[in-house]
């Protein structure tokens, strides 16, 4: 992709995981689609973990699944 991505705010990329067709998403996959840099979503993964939005397993040595949380849809659909 050429040229810097739009940014999205917190919870349009909370939504992209919440809508993605598989249970799990990946730093790079979510990168793909978003127009983002892999490094960039996964450090913003990171704070959403820490928030409670999402949850992490490492699946490898330089690989780790994502996956909304309760939490995460309540801030998606409100409470």
């Amino acid at each position: 992709m050429v040229g810097a991505a739009p940014e999205i705010g917190d919870v349009d990329l909370l939504r992209e995981v919440y809508l993605s067709p598989d249970p799990i998403v990946t730093a790079p996959e979510m990168a793909e689609r978003t127009g983002y840099v892999r490094q960039n979503i996964h450090y913003r993964f990171s704070r959403f973990v820490e928030r409670g939005w999402l949850k992490s397993r490492d699946v490898g040595s330089h690989a780790t699944v994502f996956w909304i949380t309760d939490e995460g849809i309540n801030v998606l659909v409100g409470d």
